[in-house]
């Protein structure tokens, strides 16, 4: 039966037609990032992490590994048990996480046009479309991306959805007046409060969250908001006692909280707050123009809200000018929510949300990077609903409505498009990291990883035959791996190198790649000299490599002897058995190459490569 387009749009109103219209979006737009691969801290989360490949099913094991992430780690050691280190699992989840916090948002918001605050103001008709636009601004914004596609950054999608849905529970609970009801959804608003606290640290400011809704929606008397208010204290009390215990710490040791409320001694407070005001509003800016966005900032740190002035006969603190404006800029806009408290409460709310959304990561606790994209994954809800307000209930006012629907339209076609094409390019790591490297060419990290990449393409190349091409990819890797190294010009005239160990590692293998094994096993020995200040995972890495030097220069004994080494230093690294498990089967070891080789297999069971090797050994053996 053909439907006309109004039946099409009653439709719409329902609600699990919105829910399946939010699905349909969402896979459109993620759908083709399937194959994305791991990224930055992907690799010593879940790949390089033996919690999550040698986890025994336990959750005491993750408990001491990442207490305060548990809920996080968990479904990561899940996604290892059923898919081991096949990113498509991965992505999967974490895609499914982020219709679920949209649905959270359909819901939070469904409650929210009915309370006593916005049920009289509101019509009919934004009350059945504010919900799903805010749910579609939210999910197929690209700033969300990192949150989505970013696979470690589940810990940001799955708080967020955690904290979302607590809040939908709670308007659910005030709106019921059965008490059978009730209880069953403050139960659930806690037991989801408690799963987002043990997801990440940024969901500490959810109490007040709780709070805020219902000063915002639920205007009553000054009792009720007091006790409202100390339920809050209470909550947060609570959360602090168990960061303490997590962290063995005295909660009221005030040597403890210094030590609690910053990830890095490197920035004092003032020096990390003055810089996210300016974070903020960057933030803030991506959030209506994306063009500018990329994967790995580098963000000058700004000395305060006050700095030395040398030009001065007596060196004079001064007012640092874009810090305090930025500040400024920001107290307008919390002005502007204070001055919507009763007349506009979804306003209020929008702007009061975002910037305690914020609270914890762009604020006085000093974290080494000083900005990351998907911090912005829970605040956008408050941007999120604060577009929807305008397109949804002021701009029919103003204009009318069947404007405001093109309006609408075309911008969630245009946040869709976006969306899928910046997914595109992180389906092409070297795509991806080009980019950020012409956005953020300061940021040494971005063309350490642009080289590892590219020395991966020039390997894969070279494994396929394409030999002029893949030493043309080889050398720009090296060209760009230089970038990131600084030359210290000494006193006595001589220079020295200061470089990172992922430089050193893929210099390594670029120069191997290329035949280049004198300046290979130079970069080893550099590198290797510094091996006191190296974690035992690198420390193995650098005798892992140097080991396939030698193996490719058939000094099998050195190259035995360093991947024993490097497996006796850090035995969960599965390059060395493997390496170590080829040599021997070289040299007529079988037995013991063997059975390296199931080890292997019993900690990732997906590796096609050693479990062909294997089979082959086997056959060869008999």
């Amino acid at each position: 039966m053909n439907l006309t387009l109004n039946n099409f749009l009653m439709r719409l109103k329902i609600g699990y037609v919105q829910v399946l219209l939010l699905a349909i979006s969402i896979v459109l737009i993620y759908g083709h990032t399937l194959d994305v691969p791991f990224y930055l801290d992907d690799f010593s989360s879940i790949q390089e992490n033996p919690v999550i490949f040698e986890w025994q099913g336990t959750l005491a094991e993750l408990w001491q590994f990442a207490a305060l992430r548990i809920v996080g780690y968990f479904t990561f050691a899940l996604n290892y048990q059923f898919h081991q280190f096949q990113v498509t699992g991965y992505h999967i989840v974490n895609i499914l996480i982020h219709f679920l916090t949209g649905c959270a948002i359909l819901g939070l918001l469904r409650g929210l046009v009915r309370t006593p605050a916005l049920k009289p103001v509101l019509s009919e008709e934004s009350k059945r479309w504010l919900p799903l636009i805010v749910a579609l601004i939210f999910v197929l914004h690209p700033l969300q991306i990192q949150g989505v596609t970013y696979i470690v950054q589940r810990l940001a999608s799955l708080s967020a959805l955690f904290y979302i849905a607590t809040m939908a529970c709670f308007i659910q609970a005030r709106l019921t007046e059965n008490w059978n009801y009730r209880s069953f959804w403050i139960l659930t608003c806690l037991l989801l409060a408690l799963f987002a606290f043990f997801t990440k640290q940024n969901t500490a400011t959810l109490p007040i969250s709780l709070l805020l809704l219902e000063i915002l929606f639920f205007p009553g008397s000054k009792r009720r908001l007091i006790l409202a208010g100390g339920i809050a204290v209470f909550c947060l009390g609570i959360a602090w006692l168990i960061l303490a215990y997590v962290f063995k710490q005295n909660p009221f040791s005030l040597e403890a909280m210094e030590a609690l409320t910053r990830e890095t001694t490197t920035i004092s407070r003032t020096s990390y707050l003055a810089t996210q005001m300016s974070v903020l509003w960057t933030y803030i800016g991506l959030f209506f123009w994306a063009a500018s966005s990329h994967i790995d900032y580098s963000y000058p740190i700004t000395e305060g809200f006050l700095y030395a002035n040398e030009n001065y006969h007596l060196v004079a603190k001064v007012l640092h000018s874009e810090a305090i404006w930025a500040l400024i800029g920001h107290l307008f806009i919390l002005s502007l929510a204070a001055y919507n408290l009763r007349r506009r409460p979804l306003v209020a709310f929008g702007i009061f949300f975002y910037y305690l959304a914020h609270a914890v990561e762009s604020s006085l606790i000093p974290i080494r990077d000083v900005i990351f994209e998907h911090r912005t994954y829970l605040p956008n809800l408050g941007l999120a609903v604060l577009c929807a307000w305008l397109f949804v209930v002021q701009i029919p006012y103003w204009l009318n409505s069947r404007l405001a629907q093109i309006i609408i339209i075309t911008l969630l076609i245009v946040l869709g498009s976006a969306t899928w094409q910046r997914n595109q390019m992180w389906r092409d790591p070297v795509a991806l990291w080009q980019h950020n490297v012409e956005q953020s060419p300061e940021k040494k990290r971005g063309w350490v990883i642009l080289g590892k990449h590219l020395v991966q393409r020039g390997q894969l190349e070279k494994e396929q035959g394409q030999t002029k091409q893949s030493q043309e990819t080889l050398k720009k890797s090296i060209e760009t791996l230089n970038h990131a190294i600084i030359k210290i010009k000494r006193s006595d005239g001589t220079v020295s190198l200061s470089f990172s160990v992922e430089t050193a590692l893929n210099l390594i293998v670029a120069y191997k790649s290329l035949y280049q094994y004198d300046k290979a096993l130079r970069w080893v020995n550099r590198a290797l000299a510094m091996k006191n200040l190296m974690r035992p995972f690198d420390h193995a890495k650098f005798l892992v490599n140097k080991g396939n030097i030698f193996y490719e220069l058939k000094r099998y004994r050195e190259s035995e002897a360093s991947y024993r080494k490097a497996i006796q230093i850090y035995p969960h690294n599965l390059k060395a058995r493997i390496n170590l498990a080829s040599l021997l089967s070289v040299t007529g070891h079988y037995d013991e190459a063997i059975a390296l080789y199931q080890k292997v297999l019993e900690i990732n069971p997906s590796n096609a490569y050693v479990r062909k090797i294997l089979q082959k050994l086997q056959k060869a053996v008999r």
